[in-house]
């Protein structure tokens, strides 16, 4: 499928040029700089899960050799108790006042111990140290789990003194050949763990607890989206089915929307707990990241290397088909006096530019005679027009000279008005023609005095379609012509000979009314004398909105102001001003 034509049109040489030299060099650079980067890329994210998956499995280590020290020092405790001398009972014993002395001692020996109990099979025995409420309950808890089961209980609880996580353990103790057994537990501060998480959230990685029935029982921070994303996750329902190092990754909404989360679990023999490790993959792979910004600068480098210098190429073969260009466009707009200059213009481009100069040089020429055989016709046309009117109004002495006044006052209101400049010119033309069809009106009609007969008037009123009906063969003054039919219309409908009204009456025929009327105010006619300039503002100031448009008089008066319209000042009274709103409401 071919382009659009028009599209081609649009796109420079240049550009063109451009564009082939990126892709003839960028495209194989481009594929092999990929290829290369998935290989690395897969290598290195193999390789840092590794790391990763090594670090769950060190951490849990330590959490598990942190604990399997803990129950050491219970068991010991717990043995001294059942073989230092005393009752046989277990109860008996525990209540022996060298018992709480010996967990007191053991208090101080461990600064992370907060609380340390020893029960017999009943729940009753010493306790010693602080606990709290959760702590008490957890030790409950804990012990009612190995009594059950023999084994060791343990309990996390979050929300230390310093935010630090807190661990029960109750562990039973057995010796001796009657099997007596004491139960021993421990409420500690849990300071392995918050080690842990504090240099972890240094590199902004999650740490959990998970228990074998897919609990969460304790979350280093992180927020209640992914603690649930990761419950729902493959990896902990793996870990469930079997305790085992294992990595997975899974997606989690967050507050930064859905991001793809690697997580390891490895497992804490001692408890049975797992430890897992997650954090997103934007930050997982940190030496792929960086490997990625390294091969993504080095080819932007070498992008803006080829950039460069394909743009020179590019410029070099362009830049004289640009100015050829330039130089033909400018001429296509009127600009017949351009040249092409050929400095800088090799191969056949200097003798297309030869041949265009001359070229030019022959339309400049031609063009020039077209525009002096334009302007005389115009100025032929303009001065027929002039003296046709002058003809017109030489019908009746009283109105020589009317039509160019109009004309100008006319012009000066679409002015005003703020008309484009050729609509003031046609606004000028139709003023000048307003009165054209007089001439297929009598001439002892046009020169009586006195007020005109019924049949005489509206014979009068017939001259605005005259002169419509012999403008209308002229193509050239078709715009014109509702200026020469509706110049007698008024705003309220009551004028001829159409009795349209408002917005129905052409601009151009509402802006000639009011300077028609104003002129028939101030020049003396067989049935008047001339009234005074402010007398006629006045008068064409009350007409507004009854038979003239209000805001062409607006405009007018604007003129006024401005000092366009000039005329001795005189006063006229009421009567007269009575008798000429009649005589313009009905004027000739």
């Amino acid at each position: 499928m071919k382009p659009p034509r028009k599209l081609l049109r649009r796109v420079k040489l240049r550009t063109v040029l451009l564009f082939i030299l990126l892709f003839s060099g960028l495209i194989p650079l481009g594929v092999s700089a990929w290829l290369l980067i998935d290989q690395s890329k897969q290598v290195l994210r193999q390789s840092e899960e590794d790391n990763l998956l090594q670090r769950a499995s060190t951490l849990a280590k330590v959490v598990d050799t942190y604990l399997a020290s803990v129950m050491v020092q219970m068991t010991q405790g717990g043995r001294s108790i059942l073989l230092a001398p005393g009752p046989g009972d277990p109860g008996a014993r525990l209540r022996e006042p060298w018992v709480r002395d010996q967990l007191e001692a053991l208090l101080r020996d461990n600064p992370s111990f907060q609380a340390v109990q020893v029960l017999d099979s009943t729940g009753q025995g010493p306790v010693v140290g602080a606990r709290g409420s959760e702590g008490a309950k957890a030790m409950v808890q804990a012990f009612e789990e190995t009594l059950k089961t023999g084994t060791l209980a343990s309990r996390v609880v979050p929300g230390g003194a310093a935010g630090q996580p807190m661990a029960v353990l109750a562990l039973p103790v057995a010796i001796g050949p009657g099997g007596e057994r004491i139960y021993f537990e421990v409420f500690l501060e849990f300071d392995t763990l918050a080690e842990i998480l504090q240099e972890e959230k240094a590199r902004e990685v999650g740490v959990c607890l998970v228990d074998n029935k897919r609990h969460i029982i304790w979350s280093g921070g992180r927020d209640a989206a992914l603690d649930k994303a990761l419950l729902s996750s493959p990896l902990i329902a793996d870990f469930a089915a079997k305790a085992l190092v294992m990595t997975r990754q899974y997606k989690a909404k967050t507050a930064k929307g859905e991001r793809e989360i690697l997580a390891q679990v490895s497992p804490i023999n001692s408890t049975g707990w797992g430890l897992v490790v997650q954090k997103p993959l934007s930050i997982a792979f940190p030496a792929v990241q960086e490997m990625l910004f390294k091969a993504a600068l080095s080819t932007a480098i070498l992008f803006v290397l080829a950039l460069f210098f394909a743009y020179i190429a590019a410029r070099w073969v362009s830049d004289p088909v640009q100015r050829l260009t330039a130089t033909t466009h400018a001429v296509a707009q009127g600009n017949f006096s351009g040249r092409l200059e050929p400095e800088g213009l090799t191969f056949e481009l200097a003798d297309l530019a030869e041949d265009f100069n001359r070229m030019s040089g022959h339309v400049e020429r031609y063009v020039q005679q077209l525009r002096q055989a334009a302007s005389a016709n115009r100025d032929l046309f303009i001065g027929s027009l002039r003296a046709f009117a002058a003809a017109i109004d030489a019908k009746d002495p009283y109105t020589r000279g009317h039509s160019e006044r109009v004309a100008a006052l006319s012009r000066t209101i679409a002015r005003y008005l703020q008309l484009p400049e050729e609509t003031q010119h046609k606004v000028w033309i139709g003023a000048l023609l307003h009165d054209v069809g007089k001439i297929g009106v009598e001439d002892r009609i046009l020169r009586k005095e006195g007020v005109l007969a019924p049949e005489e008037y509206e014979q009068m009123k017939m001259h605005t379609v005259i002169g419509a009906e012999i403008m209308a063969p002229i193509e050239q003054l078709k715009e014109m012509i509702p200026a020469i039919r509706s110049h007698h219309e008024a705003w309220n409908g009551r004028g001829y000979p159409d009795g349209i009204k408002g917005e129905q009456i052409n601009l151009m025929a509402r802006i000639v009314a009011v300077a028609d009327t104003f002129d028939a105010i101030t020049t003396n006619r067989p049935y008047q004398q001339a009234y005074s300039l402010q007398f006629a503002v006045e008068t064409v100031t009350r007409l507004a909105g009854s038979r003239f448009d209000a805001k062409i008089v607006t405009a007018f008066l604007r003129a006024y102001d401005a000092g366009e319209i000039r005329a001795a000042p005189a006063r006229a009274s009421r009567l007269e001003s009575t008798l000429v709103e009649a005589r313009a409401a009905g004027s000739r």
